[in-house]
């Protein structure tokens, strides 16, 4: 399971730094609106990409914790449910 956790924290950071690096470009430099991942991918994208995160992290620190794999699969899914919920709310 820690092969399924490192390999979704690793897609996960890697979207991350893609979202990151994309609304930089796009927020200096004009004529780039075509890739911006808010309006192609909106609350949906951040959401997808906050739980990739989330379940990554969550599983790979409580497997080597020493957790049993059912608390390991539990805090995983709760760590992705509740990144996908905050990055659903509004910014300030």
């Amino acid at each position: 399971m820690r092969t399924v956790y490192a390999v979704t924290l690793g897609a996960g950071s890697m979207a991350l730094l893609a979202w990151i690096g994309l609304r930089g470009l796009v927020a200096n430099l004009p004529g780039l609106a075509r890739v911006d991942p808010e309006r192609r991918w909106g609350t949906r994208g951040r959401q997808v990409v906050a739980a990739l995160v989330g379940f990554g992290i969550a599983g790979l620190s409580s497997a080597y914790a020493g957790w049993p794999a059912a608390g390991t699969v539990a805090a995983a899914v709760a760590a992705a449910a509740g990144a996908a919920w905050y990055a659903a709310r509004p910014t300030i």
